[in-house]
């Protein structure tokens, strides 16, 4: 069996271990010495060093967790995109709609399917528009921007609207993306929402007709349904 090391007093040069507290011979103190420290600090690390292996190992192991609890996104969606350059776009519509009130201002925001899905939520729509998308509240369209089940239609669309008492058509250029639309034909009462997506329809697509207010922003989400077109 091994014994424990052994050294000499430093009182009176008898035989004494290193971890005992007294000279056996003279009781003089014989604490702290080197070798007692050394071990003790040996001691220290080593379980600092299982600590903080314990630690890497903790964090080794839940990192392909959170990588998978993460849903995929599109790779041209920053990850850090809130969104809130929309939220400020709409802000300033609605102040240049206030103050320019013989003019109509619509923001346009197109949006496309990801394929992902949000558990325990879904969009309301709140109209068809004809057989290439639906419209929805700038609420749904947020919350699912921001939780990558859309991202920004990024294909040219040409936005239109037409008056129900004459049929007359009025159409935008083409554009791709968050777009604000003005008019100066502000003495329309109602109009009727149109989508002309080429990649979709070979047709205006018609949405639902509202009733026009002075002074308003109008937001306008519609959400394109993929691999639509008419023969």
């Amino acid at each position: 069996m091994t014994g424990l090391p052994v050294g000499r007093c430093r009182n009176c040069d008898a035989p004494v271990s290193y971890f005992a507290r007294f000279c056996p011979v003279c009781h003089a103190a014989n604490l702290p010495n080197p070798v007692a420290v050394v071990a003790a600090l040996g001691a220290v690390l080593l379980v600092g060093g299982a600590i903080v292996l314990g630690l890497l190992l903790f964090r080794g192991q839940g990192k392909p967790q959170a990588e998978n609890a993460s849903p995929a996104s599109d790779p041209s969606v920053d990850a850090k995109d809130d969104y809130g350059w929309i939220v400020q776009a709409m802000a300033e519509c609605d102040e240049e709609a206030k103050r320019k009130l013989d003019t109509l201002h619509f923001l346009i925001v197109p949006l496309a399917p990801t394929g992902m899905v949000l558990p325990g939520w879904s969009p309301k729509p709140i109209s068809d528009i004809g057989n290439a998308g639906t419209l929805l509240s700038s609420s749904d369209a947020l919350l699912g921007l921001r939780n990558r089940v859309f991202v920004l239609y990024q294909k040219p669309l040409t936005f239109a609207v037409s008056d129900p008492a004459t049929q007359t058509v009025y159409k935008w250029k083409p554009a791709v993306g968050v777009t604000a639309l003005k008019s100066s034909e502000s003495g329309l009462a109602s109009v009727t929402l149109g989508f002309e997506l080429p990649d979709v329809a070979t047709e205006v697509e018609w949405g639902p007709t509202i009733t026009l207010n002075k002074g308003t922003c109008y937001w306008i989400n519609p959400l394109i349904r993929p691999g639509l077109r008419g023969g």
